[in-house]
């Protein structure tokens, strides 16, 4: 075979070559196309699901969204349903406030008179709280003669047995008895102060038998006695016996000495406090104690035991107490005169 042939032979493998390469490149392009289409399908299978649960969501987004409308809705129905009840109340109040105004100035020009009136009955009320609550005569006197200075001003003849009862009232309490609080807590404060000084009383000794003389005589028959004499001269050097009459009294220790001062103080204390209440009974309890300690436990030769013995005395004289009357006449006589007064008022509108 010449060189020409076999240069004509060689170039069959490469059509075989191209051949191959060329079905291979098919299938793979195939199967990317498959691959595409899967990878496609997969997306638009898992986009449609997606929008399917989101429509879903959104359904109950807005089913939720209408439900609270429908609520608000209501709710501001109701809010002004109550917002016209309330104007119309309001509406109904201010009239009925107007015409009572009305009312008042047309009372106040009718009678004005009434008006001083019931400030005279405000004026006794007032007098009666302050001598039955506080015991102060002195004020219920005042608010009582402010009272008929109101009615005298009135000058009405009808009120005159007003003034009368007024009078009456206001002539008891200035004749009722004046207790000087002051002056009585005053003097038991001062005596309270003295007690720390007061000398206790001490034990009072009687006085020794004097034994008879022992003098020895010169007689001697009178050996016995004389021997006696004798020996008693001798032993008296060693021990000395006196009788006395009369029991002793013990002396108080320090600490009970301090719970007596300070009892004695407290029965002061009391005694004063019962003169602002007026407790007449434990006024005098107080002081007859007070007064028995000092007899007791105290020395009463003392200037200062016996100048407190006796204020204390002068103070369980005094009168705390008084007899306060149970109500005045002319409160009564207010009250009736304003209530007719008013009656006739509202008879006649």
């Amino acid at each position: 075979m010449t060189e020409q042939q076999e240069s004509q032979v060689k170039p069959q493998p490469t059509a075989v070559v191209n051949n191959s390469k060329s079905r291979s490149g098919t299938v793979l392009g195939g199967v990317a196309i498959l691959l595409a289409l899967g990878l496609t399908g997969g997306l638009y299978l898992h986009g449609h699901q997606s929008a399917v649960t989101q429509q879903a969501e959104l359904a109950q987004l807005k089913q939720q969204l209408a439900s609270a409308l429908s609520k608000i809705d209501q709710t501001s129905s109701k809010d002004a349903e109550q917002l016209a009840t309330l104007d119309q109340t309001q509406q109904r109040l201010q009239g009925e406030m107007q015409g009572l105004q009305n009312r008042v100035l047309d009372l106040n020009d009718k009678r004005p008179n009434d008006w001083m009136l019931a400030e005279s009955e405000y004026l006794v009320r007032m007098a009666g709280r302050k001598l039955w609550l506080e015991h102060d005569l002195i004020s219920a006197i005042t608010l009582l003669g402010n009272a008929d200075e109101r009615i005298r001003a009135l000058n009405d003849p009808s009120l005159m047995p007003i003034r009368k009862a007024l009078a009456e009232d206001i002539a008891k309490l200035k004749g009722m008895p004046r207790i000087d609080r002051e002056g009585l807590t005053l003097k038991l404060a001062a005596l309270e102060d003295q007690i720390e000084l007061l000398p206790l009383s001490t034990v009072s000794m009687p006085e020794a038998k004097l034994e008879a003389d022992q003098a020895v005589t010169a007689n001697p028959d009178e050996w016995e006695s004389n021997l006696k004499k004798n020996w008693v001269k001798f032993t008296e050097n060693f021990v000395t016996i006196r009788r006395r009459d009369g029991a002793v009294e013990a002396l108080l220790s320090p600490q009970q000495e301090i719970f007596l001062r300070e009892n004695l103080k407290t029965k002061l204390l009391q005694a004063q406090i019962s003169v602002y209440r007026e407790q007449q009974a434990l006024y005098e309890d107080s002081l007859d104690k007070a007064q028995r300690w000092l007899t007791q436990y105290f020395d009463t030769e003392n200037s200062a035991t016996r100048y407190m013995q006796g204020e204390i005395d002068k103070l369980k004289g005094e009168q705390i107490q008084i007899d306060y009357p149970e109500q005045f006449k002319t409160q009564a006589m207010l009250e009736q005169v304003l209530t007719e007064r008013l009656q006739r008022i509202l008879a006649s509108n």
